[in-house]
Parts: structure tokens; sequence; C-alpha cells
């Protein structure tokens, strides 16, 4: 990544971490088109050690644990929630959602962003082939933070994973255009096993936050 492109990540973090975010927050150039965001859940953790790595014989990808289907990686792990304000939750998700120029970085400049502090539950990020939000608007648009994940894996480190779902409708009840994946930063410093969370840390996690989001853009760019 190159140095102007950290700054500002890094720019954006320090937004996220003091600026008070409002409840919705964010409007484009126009209110005729919406762009709905929502956080997800919280953190979850996927720990995986030389011990699982020697004693499982999960030793090729595809298998089925939480890792494998987060990052590819082939040993199983530890997973766990992370507890109710720990970094990134919900709330801190949403303020730093809100620092973003989200319709911009997904070419939609013209949308007004409508962000959402509460979840959406798991079912109906899954089911719902629908618009999530029962919005009039003739042009509609959808961002979900589906999972977060903290990931230390035995040989390859620390990485905030995340699992963005985009969506884009027009008058139909089916979207014109969807894209969902993975998208994942190392981190260096952060640390939950053992535990670093001083100023330094807690700004390199959000940076990776907002890092995951710009690489999604990219590739949703590239998308056809």
């Amino acid at each position: 990544m190159a140095d102007a492109s950290r700054a500002s990540l890094a720019a954006t973090a320090l937004l996220m971490l003091f600026a008070v975010a409002p409840a919705v927050a964010q409007t484009s150039a126009s209110a005729g088109c919406e762009l709905h965001v929502w956080p997800s859940e919280g953190m979850n953790t996927v720990l995986q050690t030389a011990f699982d790595n020697l004693y499982t014989g999960y030793m090729t990808p595809g298998g089925t644990t939480p890792l494998q289907r987060v990052g590819g990686e082939s040993a199983p792990a530890h997973t766990a929630r992370a507890k109710p304000e720990e970094p990134l939750d919900p709330a801190a998700q949403t303020k730093a959602l809100s620092a973003m120029p989200l319709a911009t970085m997904l070419g939609l400049t013209d949308y007004r962003i409508v962000l959402h502090d509460t979840p959406l539950d798991s079912r109906t990020i899954r089911t719902v082939k629908a618009r999530y939000f029962a919005s009039d608007a003739p042009c509609y648009a959808d961002l979900v933070v589906s999972d977060l994940v903290y990931s230390r894996v035995y040989a390859h480190g620390r990485d905030l994973k995340t699992f963005l779902r985009f969506r884009v409708f027009g008058t139909g009840a089916a979207p014109t255009k969807s894209f969902g994946t993975w998208v994942q930063t190392k981190l260096d410093l952060f640390s939950l096993d053992p535990p670093r969370r001083d100023e330094a840390a807690l700004l390199e996690l959000s940076s990776a936050f907002a890092a995951n989001l710009e690489t999604f853009s990219q590739l949703l760019a590239k998308k056809p």
C-alpha cells in the first residue's frame, strides 16, 4: 500500500477513535437514491496454534471450521465472540463507517447514506433477497458488514478479516448488482492473545477496518 494511502487510512482511523458519530450519518448530493449501511454484531476471534496443526489432521483447504471458512487456512481453530464494548463492537463500527466516504468508495456518489446502528441478524442477511429496509427510494443500495474476525494463525500472524455484502436495486424486487467477499489486513500491533490494546494498537485496528473497506471497494470496481 502506498505511503499516501497509509497516511489517509491513519487519518481516517483517528477520526474513528475521537469523533462522535451521529446515529444516522452522512448525506451526499442527492436525496433521491439511498445507500443503507449496517455494522456487524461484533468481532469474532479465530485462534489457531501449532498444537492444532499437530494433532488434528485438517491439513488441506476446503474444510468446514470457522478458520477455513474465513480465510482458506487449513487447520481448525478456537473461536469466540468478542464481548460488548470490545474494539470494533457495533457502536465502534458505526462510528468508523460514518467517517468514511462510502458512497464515493462504492461508486454511488449521488446516493444519500443511511447508517443503521443496529446490526441485521444473520438469518435476514442470508435469506432476504429483497431490500433489507422498506425504502420508497427509486434507487437503493445496501452494504452490510456481515462478519468481522480477529485471526491469529500459527506461522501466519494476526489479521483483521471482514466479510462485506453489497447490493444495488432499481425499482424491481431483485438486485441489479450484488457482490460479497472476504478481505483482510495484517495486524502488527493489535493483539488479543497476548493482549495489546494501547493507543497505537487500537489505531492500527481502526486503520485495518478502514483498509478492508477500501480493499472491498477496489475489488468491487473491478467487477463487471
